[in-house]
């Protein structure tokens, strides 16, 4: 084995959510959306103002600053960097920002609730690794504490007829391509940006709610609740998105 067989290889969202071009091609999520939300959370399932909070692959803090104003203590914890900066740049005195890895993480803090928000679960190649996720937010969380996950609906995904995409953002163009692979949905963007050119892709594995059933009741958590949307409407096999609520159990 050589030197460059034994470097390891960064997996595909270290690269992505890292680069400057990730954040311009996403610069437009929308953070009305992201306050409703968040807004609409806390009032319907009542939750305490009092409580210490975690936002889970917070990105650039969108949700976490919302989150700010509606309880006592806001943590936020990503991967990327540039993320990070970008997220203490905006931050209030009650929020703290950390750069980690969700599979393997502590504050030394425990939590009420951990949010992990606008997919930002089921990146890893393997089911174990997803689930080291979950046992490390129950390690975090406090006796009957709560998680909430907002992932994509994957039967929504299936059914969908892909077709390439084209976008020109500040002269640098992007060519979007989905397809499905296995039990992933994968997104393969190139970029030309000048005389220079870049490939990233973007690779969620597609968990139904009986996966998730399954995985969270195997780390000790039950499911309280599941929605459809981000107005928090009761789930069906046609929603915009899976949204479980659930609580540790031991």
């Amino acid at each position: 084995m050589d030197k460059n067989e034994r470097v390891k290889k960064n997996e595909w969202f270290e690269d992505w959510f890292n680069s400057e071009y990730y954040h311009l091609l996403y610069q437009n999520r929308s953070q009305n959306e992201a306050d409703l939300f968040i807004k609409n959370i806390v009032q319907k399932l009542k939750l305490d103002p009092e409580a210490t909070v975690l936002d889970l692959g917070c990105g650039k803090g969108r949700h976490a600053l919302k989150m700010s104003s509606f309880f006592n203590s806001v943590h936020g914890l990503d991967l990327s960097k540039n993320n990070i900066k970008i997220a203490n740049s905006t931050k209030k005195d009650n929020m703290k920002f950390f750069i980690g890895d969700m599979r393997n993480f502590n504050h030394n803090t425990k939590y009420d609730y951990v949010f992990n928000l606008f997919t930002s679960f089921g990146y890893f190649n393997t089911i174990e690794e997803n689930l080291d996720v979950l046992k490390c937010v129950h390690q975090q969380l406090k006796k009957n504490g709560h998680l909430l996950v907002d992932f994509l609906n994957p039967d929504v995904i299936r059914n969908d007829k892909f077709s390439s995409e084209e976008k020109r953002i500040n002269d640098v163009h992007f060519n979007i391509e989905k397809c499905i692979s296995g039990n992933f949905i994968l997104k393969k963007i190139k970029i030309k940006d000048g005389n220079k050119q870049f490939h990233f892709n973007e690779k969620v594995q597609l968990f139904d709610l009986n996966d998730f059933e399954e995985m969270l009741l195997k780390t000790g958590y039950t499911i309280h609740s599941t929605f459809g949307n981000y107005e928090l409407e009761n789930y069906h096999t046609n929603s915009e998105r899976l949204i479980l609520w659930a609580q540790k159990l031991i």
